[in-house]
């Protein structure tokens, strides 16, 4: 009953970031010139996204966004696409990296 309770007492201090806050916490990640290429969000793990991720992403349930590389309109070449990992509890960027999904 304790538990419950002070779950519910969080959520209404710290609620959820929305998909929306998400998107705008990678923007704000990403350099000027690769802004307005749009980006896509996921709420759950894509099938094809395969990062390696350190422990403490599994701590907090995330939202997946994939990102341009800071270069993506300078460099033509074959790579992982980028992923943001965006904390669903608490918005932070836990992971920014690649997405291991090149092959």
């Amino acid at each position: 009953m304790a538990r419950k309770w002070l779950r519910q007492l969080l959520l209404r201090t710290f609620p959820p970031v929305s998909r929306k806050k998400a998107l705008r916490i990678a923007y704000e990640k990403l350099a000027h010139d690769v802004r307005d290429i749009p980006l896509k969000c996921y709420a759950t793990k894509p099938p094809n996204c395969t990062p390696y991720l350190p422990s403490s992403v599994s701590s907090e349930p995330c939202w997946y966004v994939f990102a341009p590389w800071d270069n993506e309109k300078n460099v033509f070449a074959i790579r992982s696409s980028r992923l943001i990992l965006v904390g669903k509890q608490t918005g932070t960027i836990f992971y920014d990296g690649e997405a291991g999904d090149e092959g």
